[in-house]
């Protein structure tokens, strides 16, 4: 009879788990343009180009159109990305070749948020997340991904997991 008494909590953290692992093992390989940037894999990568500098004590770096730009000059009805970096007393670099690995994607419960497209790399020790924004209602495509990127970053989706 003591089991029954965990049993609800053992259930609840099943369907978590489940959930979470659907999530973040979504597949991504070869993706069409179309695709919501939700659609891309854990596993995937974002890989650097060109250095990037990440000013001290300074968290977020917008891109639009494949070049740095600040929140004033963002065009806000073309897509736009913010790289939420994590804060640091020192000037540090994103060198080309670096490839920062997507742990996770999320859309922010699809309600119109500005910066709601996001792509997660919870296990990076510079960049946590890169946050991005259609410039329309709606989910930003692979599309206006790389339209953001542009010479900048590419993106590297991770193979299809088969069978999950």
């Amino acid at each position: 009879m003591r089991f029954l008494r965990h049993l609800p909590a053992a259930l609840i953290l099943g369907v978590l788990t489940f959930s979470l692992s659907l999530h973040l093992n979504a597949q991504s390989a070869d993706l069409p343009d179309t695709a919501p940037i939700t659609a891309i894999g854990a596993g995937s990568t974002v890989a650097i180009n060109v250095d990037i500098l990440l000013p001290a004590n300074q968290a977020s770096l917008y891109f639009q159109n494949g070049a740095v730009s600040s929140w004033e000059q963002i065009n806000k009805n073309g897509p736009s990305c913010r790289l939420t970096a994590v804060e640091s007393p020192v000037v540090r670099r994103l060198v080309p070749g670096r490839k920062l690995v997507i742990t996770g994607t999320a859309m922010n419960n699809g309600s119109v948020f500005f910066y709601g497209n996001v792509l997660e790399f919870d296990e990076d020790a510079t960049v946590s997340k890169l946050e991005c924004a259609s410039g329309h209602k709606g989910a930003m495509s692979i599309a206006e991904l790389k339209q953001v990127f542009g010479g900048m970053f590419s993106l590297i989706q991770a193979p299809a997991v088969v069978g999950e």
